[in-house]
């Protein structure tokens, strides 16, 4: 019996060293890897800041050898000190990639002229002396809610006003949109009921868009034609369309600068064969870049009372003068003296 019990105590034991040498096999292979982990981690991380720090001092290296180059005028700075990658391509927070576009500044935004042809000769010029109020005494202003803001808040004393809101060539040509004591009566009408010198047009706001360009130019022309023969002794001024401030104007997507720039093309075009005055108020509301100047408009078409007295100083600075005919009696007495004076 006893021999049996060594026996078994000796396969006993053999199991448990086997298990002990498989939890240690176990222990050694586990640790063995997270070792050779944390080894390749740090050797990884060690290669990556040489890297980091051999790019940062190329950066800075190409950034001094740039400042150098600029001085003698051969390469840009910023471009320079841009880090490279090893394919050869641009890099942007150490990121590899092509970002030259995305880098590249800004282009500055086109200074544009408020007119076609700024060398027309229909563009009324600056005068040497500029007129007081006076001067429009026999003047009438015909157009839409901006020609009213202008008369309610320019400070001008005198001429007369025929205007309407929402004034457009189709209203103005055949409508009864002015108001008088006896009833509205039409544009036309009105001009006959007195003797003008000047008149003065301002016109398109509300055509915006809305017809053929062809069509507008063939009315628009029919319309100052028919002024013309009401009136053959005055002058025509056509006031250009002031440009609009299209963040605030939600209304319509046709109100916008580039209908603008159109119908004031048209309009001057139609000075320079019809042999009217063009009126530029864009010269000094424009904020340089084709549209409405900053801070004009609550709204973004109807101007603030500043910017209508500033219409009104341009209009005394902007006027044809004309020269008075000769009187008739003072004609022929001259004549008469004339005469007398060869006979003697």
């Amino acid at each position: 019996m006893k021999p049996q019990k060594r026996t078994r105590r000796k396969k006993h034991d053999r199991l448990v060293l086997n298990l002990l040498l498989t939890v240690v096999l176990v222990i050694v292979i586990f640790e063995g890897r997270l070792i050779y982990t944390m080894f390749n981690y740090r050797s990884y991380a060690g290669e990556t800041a040489s890297v980091d720090s051999s790019r940062t001092a190329n950066t800075v290296t190409d950034s001094a050898s740039s400042e150098t180059e600029n001085e003698n005028g051969n390469s840009d700075t910023a471009s320079s000190a841009r880090p490279v990658s090893s394919s050869g391509e641009t890099t942007l927070a150490g990121l590899p990639g092509n970002f030259s576009e995305q880098a590249a500044a800004p282009a500055e935004p086109e200074f544009l002229p408020t007119v076609s042809d700024p060398d027309s000769t229909a563009i009324v010029p600056k005068a040497d002396t500029s007129v007081d109020d006076s001067y429009f005494s026999d003047a009438v202003f015909i157009g839409d809610s901006r020609m009213e803001g202008f008369r309610n808040a320019s400070g001008i004393t005198q001429g007369r006003f025929f205007t309407s809101v929402g004034m457009s060539l189709s209203s103005m040509a055949s409508d009864p949109i002015i108001s008088t004591p006896e009833g509205n009566i039409t544009v036309a009408a009105a001009l006959s009921g007195g003797h003008y010198s000047k008149i003065y047009i301002m016109l398109g706001t509300n055509d915006l868009g809305e017809y053929d360009w062809n069509s507008f130019r063939d009315g628009f022309v029919k319309v100052t034609q028919r002024f013309q023969e009401i009136q053959p002794d005055a002058l025509i001024y056509v006031c250009s369309v002031i440009y609009v401030d299209e963040s605030r104007v939600a209304s319509t997507e046709y109100v916008n600068n580039a209908n603008v720039d159109k119908i004031n093309s048209i309009l001057l075009e139609i000075c320079e064969e019809e042999g009217y005055h063009y009126l530029d108020f864009n010269e000094f509301l424009t904020s340089g870049y084709g549209s409405l100047i900053d801070g004009a408009s609550s709204d973004g078409v109807h101007l603030y009372a500043d910017y209508c007295k500033q219409m009104l100083n341009y209009l005394k600075n902007h006027y044809i003068e004309v020269q008075p005919e000769p009187d008739e009696t003072e004609t022929g007495e001259t004549a008469e003296t004339e005469e007398d004076t060869n006979n003697a």
